[in-house]
């Protein structure tokens, strides 16, 4: 089990291609100089103790297709160059404390497959342009402050690849085990619905 801060050395390694340091002790932040790693393909970091947000420069990886952050500490608003990331396939963000809503420049990733966005405080409407990412497999955003519903564009996807896999690949929290209490987000073609309040999950499809 490794401890400390993630020492700047490593981030002058410019031709390293697969970063795993996953299920550790990390502490401190990602540094800024993440993005002089541009040959980067995956970055592996969750499951670590880290105090800090998603460095903007993360964005000049564009040769970056997984990129594992989830329950890992971090903060804060998705930067702007976190959407640069043309060729991202596997984006998980979940289990952290991340914030504010979800850019319609999410459409802009077309490369995604799975992503993941449960258990943080992200808020406001999911925008319809995840409908853009035609080989999305994957979309879980339950547990979340996300409201209103979800976009038909959206759900245009559970007729290609949404539904392709064995285990939930649409979940949302569409479901209230108060009847006097609406669900936080209305989804008519969602395969697993939550309860937002319980996190009680209901398989529906």
């Amino acid at each position: 089990d490794l401890s400390g801060t993630l020492p700047s050395g490593l981030f002058k390694l410019s031709t390293l291609q697969y970063f795993y340091l996953r299920a550790n002790s990390f502490t401190g932040s990602i540094s800024e100089d993440i993005g002089q790693l541009t040959k980067l393909n995956h970055l592996w970091v969750d499951e670590n103790k880290f105090n800090g947000t998603i460095p903007n420069s993360i964005g000049l990886c564009q040769d970056l297709e997984k990129l594992h952050l989830q329950e890992s500490g971090l903060h804060g608003t998705l930067p702007d160059g976190l959407y640069d990331l043309m060729n991202l396939q596997d984006l998980y963000l979940d289990r952290n404390d991340f914030s504010g809503t979800i850019s319609e420049r999410i459409g802009d990733m077309t490369g995604l497959l799975d992503l993941r966005l449960y258990e943080n405080r992200f808020s406001g409407a999911l925008p319809s342009t995840p409908g853009f990412c035609e080989d999305l497999e994957i979309l879980l955003i339950e547990n979340t402050n996300i409201t209103g519903t979800l976009p038909q564009e959206v759900c245009a996807l559970t007729a290609k690849n949404l539904f392709s896999i064995e285990y939930a690949a649409l979940r949302a929290d569409c479901y209230s085990g108060d009847v006097n209490v609406a669900p936080f987000i209305e989804c008519d073609c969602c395969d697993t619905c939550c309860d937002h309040v319980t996190h009680e999950c209901h398989k529906i499809i």
